[in-house]
């Protein structure tokens, strides 16, 4: 039998759980109960209900039961409304103030309105938000609820000021930016076509119909052959040579593609792996991909090899994701208290952000971060999540949708990382960064930074490294192996939050 069948017995029938709590430091799990007004359990109705409570959960812990009248007004109801929010669905918050929430109560039926905007409602309807508070506040009263929006506000408008600042701030610093990186080069030697005198430009600034002019590293060189399509129907084979390779500089790389003549073909077959160049072409563009058609070869002393870049300091407070703490009491958890010695790494207050990210696929160039799960620990203990997911603008692939659960429609109304990537920023502060295989998620975090300049150079360290080291007789080295291995729970595997903190639990037992 579970309490919640137990609540179903004649004897019970006013009485509804309204949570339960474990708290690990007296190892108690305490039961909140709430009745209708003027039907208070008798001392005798309690003390069967533990005794039948114990019979359920066993020894499992101490059990303390709690009683109250249930009631709610409008200060009530939004306080448990706001706290829904920040649980269940952060990317709504703010969406109304305490004066918003009106309460009308005859005893039998609870009416609840919320005025807000209409653009509001729009969004609290696509999530059929009233279902959900609904769901979550039958747990605390007896009477019938009907929750409505009342679209009477008028729509809020951004802070424009903040957002335009936010936005010249990037714009400045990209500015700024070029100033300071101009590709050099030096002892040109042509070797096909004209001597190039045209300053070159950054693979990444690549843009428009006109000559334009590329410096850096030559790799992947191949020469080939084609057969124009002129000559494909004539029976003779009048093919004609080809040579393809990749341009590296400090931003980027892009395919080239040049079609010599047999002399020319000659000198560029001597051209090797690593070869420095400087090429002048035209961009062409194939399906949103771009690839570059050169003309002009000359190789060159290349002086520029690495982009100097003005990073952003850590913003002041939290604007999109706050982050929330951990409390010591945990809901509906009856799990044991962390072991009380504490590693000696942890010494002088050292603190580690642990996170996981859920992407649109592996590629860290091409793909983006759904969703951001972050775990802080500090003296061997977790004291803050950061969790959100993200909108990528772009329709997630079946596979991702079945291993994450995340679909697009829990994504339409989540920030952008644009957003979110300061709020991070600021929370991985002067804190070393862990993930479980954390080459992976590195990537995706260092070309977001760099993309819109938060610099994370935090010292790293790999949970998964401290797996293999400590506990070397795993079948495999999977998360889910590792946790069953350490005996920590992991539930909803794939959603990054979930992941973060089975990993910091990991962390925690093996420094």
């Amino acid at each position: 039998m579970t309490i919640t069948e137990l609540l179903e017995k004649e004897e019970y029938e006013n009485l509804k759980l309204e949570e339960a709590i474990f708290d690990e430091k007296t190892d108690t799990t305490i039961f909140s109960f709430v009745y209708p007004k003027g039907m208070q359990p008798t001392d005798e109705t309690k003390k069967q209900l533990q005794k039948d409570i114990l019979s359920i959960i066993g020894s499992l812990s101490k059990t303390k039961l709690k009683f109250k009248q249930s009631y709610m007004d409008s200060d009530i109801l939004f306080k448990i409304t706001s706290d829904f929010v920040e649980t269940e669905f952060p990317y709504l918050k703010d969406f109304a103030t305490k004066q918003d929430f009106h309460v009308d109560n005859d005893g039998e039926t609870m009416n609840i309105t919320i005025d807000c905007d209409k653009d509001m409602k729009v969004v609290l309807d696509t999530y059929k938000f009233a279902n959900a508070l609904k769901e979550k506040l039958e747990k605390s009263v007896f009477e019938e609820l009907k929750i409505s929006f009342n679209p009477c506000k008028q729509t809020q408008k951004a802070n424009l000021t903040d957002e335009k600042s936010y936005a010249m701030q990037l714009e400045e610093i990209l500015e700024q930016e070029k100033l300071l990186n101009k590709i050099e080069v030096d002892e040109i030697v042509s070797v096909m076509g004209r001597i190039i005198t045209q300053s070159p430009v950054f693979v990444r600034d690549l843009k428009g119909t006109e000559q334009q002019v590329l410096a850096g590293t030559l790799t992947k060189p191949q020469m080939t052959f084609f057969v124009p399509k002129a000559h494909k129907d004539i029976e003779e084979t009048l093919s004609h040579k080809k040579f393809v390779f990749d341009l590296v500089d400090a931003s980027g790389s892009i395919k080239v593609t040049m079609f010599p003549n047999e002399k020319d073909a000659e000198k560029l077959e001597k051209l090797s792996e690593g070869t420095e160049i400087l090429i002048a072409g035209k961009i062409n563009e194939y399906n949103g991909v771009k690839s570059f058609r050169a003309f002009d070869l000359s190789i060159c002393k290349l002086l520029t090899k690495e982009l100097k870049y003005l990073w952003r300091q850590p913003i002041k407070e939290y604007k999109t994701v706050v982050p929330k703490p951990i409390e010591e009491t945990h809901q509906m958890s009856l799990f044991g208290a962390l072991d009380e010695q504490i590693s000696s790494y942890w010494d002088n207050n050292k603190e580690v952000v642990v996170f996981d990210f859920e992407t649109t696929g592996l590629n860290a160039d091409t793909c983006k971060i759904i969703e951001i799960g972050a775990v802080k620990v500090k003296n061997g203990k977790c004291i803050e999540t950061f969790s959100t997911l993200i909108n990528p603008h772009e329709k997630l692939e079946t596979e991702i949708v079945n291993l994450t659960g995340i679909n697009d429609e829990m994504l339409v109304f989540a920030p952008d990382i644009e957003d979110v990537l300061p709020d991070f920023h600021k929370f991985c502060q002067n804190c070393t960064l862990s993930a479980y295989n954390i080459g992976f998620d590195i990537r995706f975090l260092l070309n977001a930074g760099q993309k819109f300049r938060f610099k994370f150079d935090n010292e790293r360290i790999d949970t998964l490294d401290l797996v293999r080291q400590k506990v070397p007789s795993l079948p495999n080295y999977k998360l889910s192996s590792a946790v069953k291995a350490l005996n920590v729970t992991l539930e909803e595997a794939h959603r990054a939050l979930n992941d973060a903190m089975a990993t910091a639990k990991v962390f925690i037992k093996l420094v």
